[in-house]
């Protein structure tokens, strides 16, 4: 509803910002009539009195109209004392146009993730802390490298990973140290990531895949960022290396902390590196089957919308939906550089285990057994 106000000078306009109010009173509803006849659409008006709370506006009270349709995607049912996100919008005629524009859900959120934190702290103690601190540095790299890097132009896949190699890296250090465990997580999580990432990069060439099955993406080349088609396979291969980043790294450090373990036993000099090996990958043969499962399913419920929409299409269109393809080719490439990160974390780890004992030193393994 436009408010007869005085435009800021500052404010140019058609300048749209985004506010928070608190809805105070709910008007009675009223079928909108003129929707009705000339649409068919079945709508109904209700007038929303909003204490606005913060802004240019705050303090002010408004009158919104808001419109509930049998679409439940664009309704926000107002109750009194619920908070609400506004779109206000400066009128050439120096008057603030405001309109509800969705919940606030910010403070459910927000208390959603003290209580995660609360937790991870509660049982991980000192060892949570640190992969908390890791978990900060790899979500900055994302918002602050990534994201403006990509919008910027800037090739999204090499991004990627410099991000991943940095992340890594980070990472593993504050959850394992300065140590040799670290080094052997660090390398056969980064040779998992780059066995995904080529794999990735060769489907998307041979498929082919465009980048631009999703709706943001289209949105995004046609409004924000207009780049051509291989700056949106990068995009693509860049989202599916971060996708599979965090399970590869669980995988990696896990066999790294296995092996590791096994190395400090009291039998330990008389393992040799092919045991050390041995020990990583029955450990790694056990994670494998439901790790893959965590990826797949990760993969196949934030597209189950898209999966009960489909169920119809016959299977030779549905596979060569390029949307479908992209989720296929993302939860495969993924899960291949999972499987690989076992062996290459498992070796790295038993050489570099076997040279802080005996076992570095056949002659000295072969005395132990004789005895």
């Amino acid at each position: 509803m436009p408010l007869d106000q005085k435009q800021d000078s500052k404010n140019g306009f058609g300048e749209e910002e985004f506010v928070i109010g608190k809805v105070s009173r709910v008007g009675p509803s009223e079928v909108n009539d003129a929707l009705k006849s000339s649409t068919g659409m079945i709508s109904t008006r209700q007038i929303v009195n909003i204490n606005i709370v913060e802004g240019k506006l705050s303090g002010k009270s408004v009158d919104v109209a808001n419109e509930i349709t049998d679409n439940p995607v664009f309704n926000i049912n107002c109750k009194p004392g619920q908070e609400v996100v506004l779109s206000v919008v400066t009128t050439p005629g120096g008057k603030y146009e405001v309109n509800i524009a969705d919940y606030h859900r910010a403070p459910a959120l927000g208390w959603l993730l003290l209580v995660f934190l609360i937790v991870f702290v509660l049982f991980g103690g000192k060892q949570g802390l640190k992969s908390l601190v890791g978990l900060i540095v790899s979500v900055a790299l994302i918002a602050f490298v990534l994201l403006p890097a990509s919008l910027h132009g800037f090739n999204p896949l090499l991004v990627a990973i410099l991000i991943c190699l940095v992340s890594t890296g980070t990472s593993m250090l504050f959850v394992a140290g300065r140590s040799k465990k670290c080094l052997a997580a660090v390398l056969g999580t980064l040779g998992g990531v780059v066995a995904a990432g080529i794999a990735a990069q060769l489907v998307i060439s041979s498929a082919p895949l465009t980048g631009l099955s999703s709706e943001e993406a289209q949105i995004l080349r046609g409004s924000v960022l207009v780049q051509g088609t291989d700056f949106y396979k990068g995009l693509l291969a860049a989202g599916m290396l971060i996708g599979a980043l965090g399970v590869i790294m669980d995988v990696g450090i896990s066999i790294a902390s296995a092996v590791a373990e096994v190395a400090k036993t009291a039998s330990a000099s008389s393992l040799t590196v092919k045991d050390l090996y041995q020990s990583g990958m029955n450990v790694g043969r056990d994670i494998m089957g439901t790790m893959t499962n965590t990826l797949i399913l990760a993969y196949t419920g934030s597209a189950l919308p898209l999966l009960m929409l489909i169920a119809q299409i016959p299977s030779t269109k549905l596979i060569n939906l390029d949307l479908v393809a992209t989720e296929v080719a993302s939860a495969i490439s993924g899960s291949l550089g999972l499987v690989l990160t076992i062996p290459l974390t498992a070796y790295c780890a038993a050489r570099l285990m076997a040279s802080d004992g005996n076992a570095a030193n056949p002659a000295q393994v072969n005395a132990s057994r004789t005895k």
